[in-house]
């Protein structure tokens, strides 16, 4: 029996590319006339009848999204604490609004690899979980690709569409339960704002709104201020005066660690000597002892809001999407209670 002839054929014959000739038998993208004649007269030689989702694209009725996991992270990528909330947000908001959903694990070092799901698949739309490089975002934009950073979103591009935690409402609020809890001298570290949202100008403004001594504040900001040595640095300036902090605030959770350590073994007692407060409620906060207050982000919710966002694109026009700051939820543990 003969089998059905398929894009690959019909691109053989015609002399073109596979993603020519299905951007002719869609109706999805340009190409020259000439080139759409060969291959439609090909086409009807062979007796091509497109497939369903050709046949859905060119009447406009094409509901696949896709969500792109780069390959060199790929392993264990889509169950793990942070991608999980996030895909199942994704999901949610996906089957509320009547799409359905593909995950591509691609180079995302090839933008053609990426274009060639919205020419080859049919996806109308990509949310991108992690870190992407320029020239792929570029290749996006030029073919008219729409896109959504889920908890993401290049630092050298900030007009991008994305949706992630509102860093200064976090900065914020941890500042402001430390405040609440009766501190004053508060050390507080952000490597986030640089990369991410304000989160250190949420930490100043809660100060602020306090009408607290701003010299009574000492925040360390950059990427050096995650964790290590320079953390250690600053933690051992802080308490080794008369004046130590009585709140400290960490943003990473290694930092974390290393500041509960770094305590432990001056027996300064957290909770009452000192109260400490984290971003990112990431399993280690809850665990330690005692457990450590945290701001918890919002991926799922990031994941729904992202395809709201697209939706509104793909409906209304890219005019009427807009990044969306989401806000987390803080959860206090004995860290800062007692």
């Amino acid at each position: 029996m003969q089998s059905a002839p398929n894009i690959v054929e019909i691109a053989r014959r015609a002399g073109v590319g596979k993603s020519t000739a299905a951007r002719v038998l869609s109706g999805n993208g340009s190409v020259s006339e000439a080139t759409r004649e060969r291959v439609l007269a090909i086409a009807r030689t062979m007796r091509y009848r497109a497939n369903a989702a050709a046949r859905t694209l060119r009447k406009g009725e094409n509901r696949v999204l896709g969500i792109v996991v780069p390959d060199h992270q790929s392993f264990g990528a889509l169950s793990s604490l942070v991608a999980a909330p996030k895909l199942e947000g994704i999901a949610r908001g996906a089957k509320r609004l009547g799409y359905d959903l593909q995950i591509f694990i691609e180079n995302i070092h090839d933008g053609e690899a990426l274009r060639r799901l919205a020419v080859e698949k049919y996806v109308r739309a990509v949310f991108l979980l992690g870190p992407m490089p320029i020239p792929t975002l570029e290749l996006l934009d030029k073919y008219r690709i729409p896109w959504i950073g889920v908890n993401w979103r290049h630092p050298e591009r900030p007009r991008d569409l994305y949706a992630w935690t509102d860093f200064t409402h976090a900065g914020r609020t941890l500042c402001g339960h430390l405040v609440q809890s009766g501190c004053r001298r508060v050390l507080a570290f952000d490597w986030l704002s640089a990369q991410y949202g304000a989160f250190g100008d949420g930490i100043r403004a809660a100060w602020r709104s306090f009408g607290l001594d701003a010299q009574h504040l000492t925040l360390h900001a950059g990427a050096a201020y995650m964790h290590g040595a320079e953390v250690q640095a600053a933690l051992e300036n802080a308490f080794g005066g008369a004046d130590a902090p009585d709140g400290l605030l960490m943003g990473h959770k290694e930092g974390l660690l290393q500041a509960y350590a770094f305590l432990k073994a001056r027996g300064i007692r957290i909770g009452s000597d000192v109260k400490v407060v984290t971003f990112d409620d990431l399993e280690a906060p809850r665990y330690l002892d005692p457990a450590c207050t945290s701001y918890e982000q919002p991926f799922m919710r990031m994941g729904e809001i992202a395809v709201e966002e697209i939706d509104r694109w793909l409906s209304d026009g890219r005019a009427k999407a807009q990044p969306r700051e989401v806000l987390g939820m803080l959860y206090a543990r004995a860290s800062s209670q007692a």
